[in-house]
C-alpha cells in the first residue's frame, strides 16, 4: 500500500465519523417525529372513534326509548281495542242465545244452523279478544294476580267437568289422577283455570285417538325434574327452597318434534296450524305462550316434553305454599 493512500484514509476517515453521527442524529430526528406524527394520529382515531361510540350510544338510547314509547302505545291500542270489541261481541253473544231459546220466536231446522254458526263464531271471536287482553295487559305489567286458598282436588275435577263435553265429542276419554296427599294453596284460581283450560283444550285439537289425563303430584325442591330456574332462587337462599305442586295434561295426540319445544311458546307462532281459512281450528298461537307467562305470574313455570307421533306432557309448576 502507498504511503498516499494511507494518508487519505486517515484525512477521510475524521470526516465520515463526523457525517455519520450527524446522519444518526438526523435520524433519530425523524425517527422520533415519525412517532410523534403516529402518536398524534392514533389519538385523533382513538378520539373520532369515542366521538362516534358516544354518537352511536346515544342514536341507541333514543331508539331504544322510541322502542319502548311505541311498544307502550301498541300495548295500550291493543289494551284499549279488545276491552271496546268485548261489549259488542257481548251483544252478539246474547242475542243469538236468545235466538236459539226461542224467546223471539221458534226456529225453523233452517235457521238453526246458522245461529248456531254465529254463536260459535261469535264465543271463538270473544277469545280470542280475550287473549289479545291479556297479552296486552301482560306486556304493560297490568294483569294482577288475585291469590286465593283453594283445594286442588274440586278444583280439578270443577276443570275437568267443564272439558267433558268437548272431549266427548271426539270420542276421547278424559281420566284423573290426583295424589291423596296433594295440598291446599294459595294461588289465582282464575288463571289456574285458564292455564288449564288452554292446555286442555290443544290436547283435545291435536288428539284424534286414545286419551287425556290428568295428574297432579307433589314434587320435592331437590327432584331432578324440577326445572333448573326453579330449583336456583333469584336471592340464592337454597334454604328457601319449597316442594312444588305438579299438574300435567298428557293426551295421546300427534306430539311436538323436539325442535319446536322452543318455539311454541312464542307468541303467534304455530306447529302444524290449519288452513289460514279456518281460523277456528287454527287459532292464534297465544294459548301456549299466555299460559307459560300466567303460571310465571303465580311463581311457577309451564313446561313441555313430547315426542312427535307420541303425545305430550305439559307440566304446570306451582310452588307448593300450604296453608
Amino acid at each position: 500500500m502507498s504511503w498516499s493512500v494511507i494518508a487519505e484514509q486517515y484525512i477521510v476517515s475524521p470526516l465520515a465519523g463526523t457525517v455519520l453521527a450527524q446522519l444518526q442524529v438526523h435520524l433519530g430526528w425523524v425517527a422520533g417525529l415519525a412517532i410523534l406524527i403516529g402518536a398524534t394520529l392514533a389519538l385523533r382515531y382513538e378520539r373520532r372513534q369515542a366521538r362516534q361510540l358516544t354518537e352511536r350510544s346515544k342514536e341507541l338510547e333514543h331508539l331504544s326509548s322510541e322502542l319502548l314509547r311505541v311498544n307502550k302505545m301498541k300495548s295500550e291500542f291493543l289494551a284499549n281495542v279488545s276491552h271496546e270489541l268485548r261489549t259488542p261481541l257481548n251483544a252478539i253473544v246474547g242475542f243469538a242465545d236468545l235466538l236459539r231459546d226461542g224467546v223471539y220466536g221458534e226456529l225453523t231446522p233452517r235457521q238453526t244452523g246458522p245461529i248456531r254458526r254465529i254463536e260459535v263464531s261469535a264465543n271463538h271471536l270473544r277469545h280470542l279478544v280475550d287473549q289479545i287482553l291479556d297479552l296486552a295487559k301482560m306486556a304493560a305489567g297490568r294483569l294482577e294476580v288475585h291469590a286465593e286458598t283453594i283445594d286442588l282436588r274440586p278444583f280439578i275435577l270443577d276443570v275437568a267437568s267443564e272439558v267433558e263435553p268437548l272431549v266427548g265429542e271426539k270420542k276421547l276419554h278424559l281420566s284423573l289422577a290426583i295424589g291423596a296427599s296433594i295440598p291446599r294453596v294459595t294461588t289465582d284460581p282464575t288463571h289456574l283455570r285458564q292455564i288449564l283450560m288452554n292446555l286442555i283444550g290443544n290436547a283435545v285439537k291435536y288428539t284424534e285417538e286414545g286419551g287425556i289425563i290428568i295428574r297432579a303430584h307433589v314434587e320435592n325442591a331437590d327432584d331432578p325434574t324440577v326445572p333448573l330456574n326453579l330449583r336456583t332462587p333469584s336471592d340464592g337462599a337454597t334454604n328457601r327452597l319449597h316442594p312444588w305442586v305438579v299438574l300435567q295434561v298428557v293426551d295421546t295426540g300427534i306430539g311436538i318434534a323436539h325442535t319446536y319445544h322452543t318455539r311454541v311458546f312464542e307468541e303467534f307462532e304455530q306447529v302444524n296450524a290449519g288452513p289460514r281459512g279456518d281460523s277456528i281450528t287454527r287459532g292464534t298461537g297465544l294459548g301456549l305462550p299466555i299460559s307459560r307467562r300466567l303460571a310465571r305470574l303465580l311463581g311457577g313455570d309451564l313446561t313441555l316434553e313430547s315426542v312427535l307421533g307420541k303425545g305430550s306432557t305439559f307440566t304446570i309448576w306451582l310452588p307448593a305454599k300450604v296453608v
